[in-house]
């Protein structure tokens, strides 16, 4: 049983590494934490497209809509909650209303709204590698996971936006890309990618707060008695194939 638990845990979550040495940056207002040897200077953070990668869109973005929501979370997801909020008011100085895990704003939910064509992104938005990278820098915030060094991974569920993460990944030059569907329910898309330095750097800026996230869904998950270790020690035995694939290239 609590093996079956296991895996259930590793299809529906995905993180980073949780122990690294980090200082502080101020980057839009919100005072962020990167590991000491990645230097971010060059890191410029569009708030927008940072926020629009973090959305829930399981099924679509507007899927069991309340009226003017900006987004719904898992009840785990509560350092995610108070991060996206604390942007929102410092970048956007709007106040969001929390309702049911959703926050509501109708100005957040506008501007979310205007760079979706029915349920797909509008990629013509995406009009500068700053956006590009913001946009993959959310998504890796609540869905990717750091293999090592060098090979990272997005996992989305019922997502339209699997494709948009491929797509960006090949424009920014990430040279090796594998692409994996499983056809479960729900449908599950796996990217791993080698990422250039600036990706990299874009991505070391979050890691401290995906620990905070990753250390709420553990908490969440305590009944079944699932550790830090014995999350690691599976992801290490799921990993292993992709990281002797890598090695291949």
């Amino acid at each position: 049983m609590k093996e079956n638990n296991l895996l259930y845990f590793i299809i529906l979550l995905t993180f980073t590494n949780i122990f690294s040495q980090t200082d502080e940056k101020k980057i839009n207002g919100i005072t962020i934490r990167n590991p000491n040897q990645i230097d971010t200077t060059k890191v410029k953070i569009n708030s927008t497209f940072l926020l629009l990668g973090t959305l829930n869109d399981y099924m679509s973005y507007n899927y069991g809509s309340l009226e003017n929501k900006f987004d719904r979370y898992y009840t785990s997801e509560k350092p995610l909650m108070k991060f996206v909020d604390s942007i929102v008011k410092i970048d956007f100085k709007i106040n969001l209303i929390e309702e049911k895990n959703c926050f509501i704003s109708k100005e957040m939910s506008n501007l979310m709204n205007s760079f979706y064509i029915k349920n797909n992104l509008n990629d013509s938005l995406f009009n500068s590698n700053e956006k590009k990278l913001s946009f993959l820098l959310g998504v890796y915030y609540r869905n990717g996971e750091k293999i090592n060094d060098n090979i990272y991974k997005i996992q989305l569920a019922n997502s339209p936006k699997h494709n948009n993460v491929y797509e960006f990944l090949k424009e920014l030059n990430c040279q090796n890309i594998f692409f994996r569907r499983l056809d479960n329910i729900p449908r599950i898309y796996q990217i791993y990618f080698q990422p250039t330095e600036i990706i990299k750097k874009y991505f070391a800026t979050i890691e401290i707060e995906k620990e905070k996230l990753f250390n709420s869904k553990i908490e969440s998950l305590r009944s079944i008695k699932i550790t830090k270790e014995e999350y690691k020690k599976e992801i290490e035995k799921e990993n292993l194939e992709i990281i002797q694939l890598f090695n291949k290239k």
